[in-house]
């Protein structure tokens, strides 16, 4: 069965900057209450974007970790040498360093990830890891992932493009392994421009007899401030996985999930409480519903729920009152009960607090 891994600082993190019912984003575009904080200068960020994000941190797993294509085993972040690769060029210092002494332009400063650049900051290391670039073709992407079979060349090439214009400022931890353990080291961009990774160059790889390009190949590189992070944080298997199956379900399931389950629902292992139930207040504001009306955004939430029932994800939700406030609470299915796969996925690692 095809999975992706979806980096847990992205999806904890984010929130949809779409265009919906001829309703356009109107930029900047701020969200922001209690502790989340979220702006987008430019571009879109909707399900297919995010979706995008999953298939690029996948290959870089596999490119990383020597599998051929997405049929490969995902490793743990508990494997030895994922701990290796994940505290390899990185620690408190340097974190500290390149974090204090960001590029406005959003790219990580090359002299960074040159021998003895940095030996000052760590003596151990001497520089950060060298931001990698993989190379992706959507023939293949369609191929090895069934849920893309329905786009042709050209919309995955607008997915990705329109991935490549979001310029973000968000909060964004930093997951390494210190040698001893796993760290997780609070990160924003907020004051210095970042897009999600610098899409270097769109290849013709295929094309028909009548000049029809049929496939494409993308050169990816993760040199901007979002990016090296997301590679670190891939690179350490510090992830959620989805199985195939979520991305054919309807945009704003997709959505919730990503949100509120995968984020509110922590590994039992962490001995963490899920944050269950959830106001629906939180619901609309995340989800950037554009109507204010308690009994749309309820029939809304009722729809979203049955669905993500109908694919197994969660069980026995029920709509409740707390304060005179509607309030949803639910449980979510284990890997097994989503899946049908007998072994249970071990993904996720304790947040350290996040």
């Amino acid at each position: 069965m095809i999975k992706l891994a979806s980096d847990k600082s992205f999806n904890r993190n984010i929130c949809p900057i779409m265009n919906i019912k001829g309703k356009t984003v109107k930029y900047p575009f701020i969200l922001k209450y209690n502790n989340y904080h979220l702006q987008c200068g430019c571009g879109i960020l909707g399900p297919k974007q995010m979706m995008i994000m999953d298939i690029i941190g996948t290959k870089l797993i596999h490119f990383v970790y020597g599998n051929e294509d997405f049929y490969g085993r995902i490793p743990t972040n508990n494997e030895k040498n994922v701990k290796e690769k994940s505290g390899l060029y990185m620690s408190n210092k340097l974190l500290k360093y390149i974090t204090t002494n960001l590029s406005k332009d959003g790219i990580i400063s090359e002299a960074y990830s040159q021998k003895d650049k940095l030996s000052q900051v760590d003596k151990a290391f001497g520089k950060i890891k060298n931001p990698l670039t993989i190379t992706l073709n959507d023939g293949s992407l369609r191929k090895e992932l069934p849920f893309l079979r329905k786009y042709s060349s050209r919309q995955i090439m607008d997915m990705f493009i329109r991935t490549y214009e979001c310029v973000m400022w968000m909060n964004y931890p930093i997951c390494f392994h210190t040698g001893k353990q796993y760290q997780l080291i609070p990160f924003g961009n907020f004051g210095y421009t970042s897009r999600l990774f610098t899409l270097e160059k769109i290849n013709d790889s295929k094309v028909s007899k009548n000049n029809n390009v049929l496939e494409r190949e993308y050169q990816i590189r993760f040199d901007t401030i979002l990016g090296y992070m997301f590679m670190q944080n891939m690179v350490s298997c510090y992830m959620d996985l989805l199985p195939g199956k979520f991305y054919e379900m309807s945009d704003y399931a997709q959505l919730y999930y990503r949100l509120f389950i995968l984020s509110y629902f922590p590994n039992k292992k962490t001995g963490r409480t899920p944050k269950n139930p959830i106001f629906i207040d939180e619901i609309r504001r995340r989800l950037v519903l554009k109507t204010k009306d308690t009994s749309s955004v309820r029939q809304i939430v009722k729809r979203i729920l049955d669905e993500l029932v109908q694919y197994k994800f969660i069980k026995d939700y029920a709509e409740e009152k707390l304060d005179m406030k509607y309030v949803y609470r639910y449980t979510r299915n284990s890997w097994k009960e989503i899946t049908g796969e007998e072994r249970e996925s071990v993904t996720d690692m304790n947040d350290l607090g996040f």
